[in-house]
């Protein structure tokens, strides 16, 4: 299993009114003492099962929420959007997501392929990263939900192929208002988020033309 870490820097980046930030306790609090820097493992299940490949995917443009494709971790109350302070992936979220992506079609007999691959697919797939953040529905002080949504487009690659369309939406409570609750959260959320979108594309991607 391949472990990512994300760390925890020291400037507060919101882009709302709000202010939400890391305590030394790892709680989420309005007045946040300087704390030194922490290190959270961030750990998505690998695939159980590799099956024999039927049919290949590629893999098109990826579009993502433009406040969670940074390393930020995204925080939602009400209307107003900001980053957790003190906490970051250790990589902008696009790119592990793009990542945990390939590893989920290790298994299953979808294959996924990159634009750049010889030879020609058999479908392409499009995907629209609507949401991936921490919702905080009940205030700032309740444990968030991490919600991840993506938009799914699959077309045909022959001439005027079908194109099949979904929205996968994902939710996960956190079981407390604590750094070390929502990390968790958030990788049983794209663990789930990317099972279900492989389980799609095999269901869709399998039928016959």
């Amino acid at each position: 299993m391949r472990t990512t870490l994300f760390r925890a820097p020291n400037p507060l980046r919101a882009f709302g009114v709000a202010v939400i930030a890391v305590a030394l306790s790892g709680c989420i609090t309005l007045f946040p003492e300087a704390e030194p820097a922490r290190l959270y493992r961030f750990q998505i299940a690998a695939p159980s099962e590799v099956a024999a490949k039927t049919f290949t995917v590629t893999r098109g443009p990826i579009a993502f929420d433009r406040a969670a494709a940074s390393d930020g971790i995204v925080a939602v109350t009400g209307d107003t959007v900001q980053y957790i302070d003190s906490a970051r992936w250790v990589a902008p979220a696009q790119q592990i997501f793009e990542e945990e992506l390939v590893r989920a079609f290790q298994a299953g007999p979808a294959r996924l392929v990159g634009r750049g691959e010889v030879g020609k697919s058999d479908w392409l797939m499009r995907l629209d990263v609507q949401r991936f953040e921490a919702a905080y529905r009940n205030g700032p002080e309740g444990a968030p939900v991490i919600v991840v949504e993506i938009k799914v487009a699959l077309t045909r690659n022959v001439r005027d192929g079908d194109t099949f369309e979904t929205v996968l939406k994902t939710e996960v409570q956190a079981s407390e208002n604590r750094v070390s609750a929502i990390v968790p959260a958030f990788n049983t959320a794209l663990t789930k988020s990317l099972t279900d979108l492989n389980s799609w594309i095999v269901a869709t991607g399998g039928r016959p033309s």
